[in-house]
């Protein structure tokens, strides 16, 4: 950031300080930053010991964030693989119901013919 938002606000600064920190560690962008808005609350009143162990639980926690996001996107993708398998007998289904309707009404009609054309 320029030095011009660093004076003018100081919460800010500090917020794009521990952003870098975090991302320095391997968080990932898009998790430092909420994470570094978080933080700067606190940061102020943490010794430099304490502000690096609160940065390394962070960095730990979004692997496992990340690791879980790829888990997640794992699991949609096997589940738009068992729906599109789903949508596939469902139209083999629906073929099927066309074909049994289509001769159930031909058997009613044909029935309707016999029965007219006999005299009692």
């Amino acid at each position: 950031m320029s030095d011009k938002v660093c004076r003018s606000d100081p919460a800010q600064a500090r917020s794009e300080k521990i952003r870098c920190d975090l991302e320095s560690r391997g968080v990932a962008p898009e998790l430092s930053l909420p994470a570094a808005r978080r933080l700067s609350a606190i940061a102020g009143d943490l010794s430099p010991k304490e502000y690096g162990a609160v940065l390394d639980g962070v960095a730990a926690a979004s692997v496992h964030s990340v690791d879980a996001q790829t888990r997640t996107l794992g699991e949609v993708g096997e589940i738009q693989r068992l729906m599109e398998g789903f949508t596939g007998e469902l139209r083999k289904l629906e073929e099927g119901l066309q074909i049994l309707s289509a001769y159930v009404a031909r058997m009613g009609n044909r029935s309707n013919r016999e029965d007219s054309s006999t005299l009692h």
